[in-house]
C-alpha cells in the first residue's frame, strides 16, 4: 500500500518557537536514526546494520575488482569497469530501498504522535575524511547521510511537519537528564566538563546514576540545541527516554 502525504502550508500552521511537540533525530552508522520525543512517546531506534553490511560487501567487492583490474599495469588507473558500475548501481539501489522503508516508518511515527517539528543533528565531518579507523571511515564516507536528511525533510514537510537542521557538537557528551549546557564546537578553546558520561557502547550514565541509551541521550540533546530546556519539555522527554524502553524499527 502506497502512502501519499498531503502537502500543507507548514509555515502557516506550525509555530516553531512555541511548539511542544518535537522529535530529535541523531544520525549514525549502527543506529541509522535515534529519535527522542517531547510527547512522552517511547524513544525509537532505527537500526542501520543492513545498510552497513551493504557497504561492507560493496567495499570488499570493489577492492577485489580494483586489484584484479590493476594486475599487470604499471600505474594506477581510475577507469571503472562494467562490473564495478554494476556493483555500484546494485549498492545504490539497495541503499535507497532501505532508506525509503525506514523513512516511511519514521514519518508515520511522527504523524501518529502529532509531532510538529523535527530537529535533525548534522555533522560537518560526514563529508570529510574523518579519522575513525579504516573500516569506520568507509562506512561514514559511503553512508548517504546527507541524502537521508534531505529525504526526511522532504517527506516530513510534505506531511505538514517542520524540519530544522542543527549542528550536533557535544550532544553525545552532555547529559540531557542533568540539563548540561551544550556548547558549539569552536565557540571557545577550552575543555568542557559534563555531568554524565558514556560508560560503554550504547549506554550513558547521568550524574545520579540513571542509565539511558547513549544515542537517545544525543537525540534529546539535539532537541535542546534548538529548544533550550524548558521545564514542561524536560518533563515529557525525561518520562519518554528514561521510564519507557527503546522501541526498534
Amino acid at each position: 500500500m502506497e502512502i501519499v502525504y498531503e502537502i500543507k502550508a507548514v509555515e502557516d500552521t506550525v509555530d516553531v518557537e512555541t511548539t511542544e511537540r518535537i522529535a530529535g533525530i541523531d544520525i549514525g552508522v549502527n543506529n541509522l536514526a535515534s529519535i527522542a520525543f517531547t510527547t512522552g512517546h517511547q524513544p525509537v531506534i532505527v537500526k542501520g546494520r543492513k545498510a552497513k553490511s551493504v557497504n561492507q560487501r560493496y567495499n570488499k567487492v570493489m577492492a577485489h575488482l580494483q586489484s584484479e583490474h590493476l594486475k599487470g599495469k604499471k600505474q594506477e588507473t581510475h577507469i571503472r569497469t562494467k562490473r564495478m558500475k554494476r556493483e555500484t548501481r546494485r549498492r545504490n539501489n539497495q541503499m535507497d530501498d532501505f532508506m525509503h522503508k525506514k523513512l516511511r516508518k519514521i514519518v508515520d511515527t511522527c504523524m501518529e504522535e502529532n509531532v510538529e517539528v523535527i530537529v535533525i543533528g548534522n555533522n560537518k565531518d560526514w563529508k570529510q575524511n574523518i579519522n575513525l579507523g579504516k573500516k569506520n571511515n568507509q562506512n561514514f564516507v559511503q553512508m548517504p547521510f546527507q541524502k537521508f536528511i534531505k529525504m526526511i525533510k522532504y517527506k516530513a514537510e510534505a506531511a505538514g511537519i517542520k524540519v530544522m537542521i542543527t549542528e550536533e557538537s557535544y550532544t553525545s557528551k552532555a547529559s540531557s537528564i542533568d540539563e548540561d549546557q551544550i556548547p558549539c564546537y569552536g565557540e571557545e578553546e577550552k575543555e568542557y566538563t559534563f555531568s554524565g558520561k558514556r560508560i560503554k557502547r550504547g549506554l550513558y550514565r547521568s550524574k545520579e546514576g540513571i542509565l539511558i541509551n547513549a544515542d537517545i541521550n544525543g537525540a534529546s540533546n539535539i532537541i535542546r540545541k534548538v529548544y533550550p530546556c524548558k521545564p514542561k519539555l524536560k518533563e515529557r522527554w525525561y518520562r519518554g527516554t528514561v521510564n519507557v524502553p527503546v522501541m526498534c524499527i
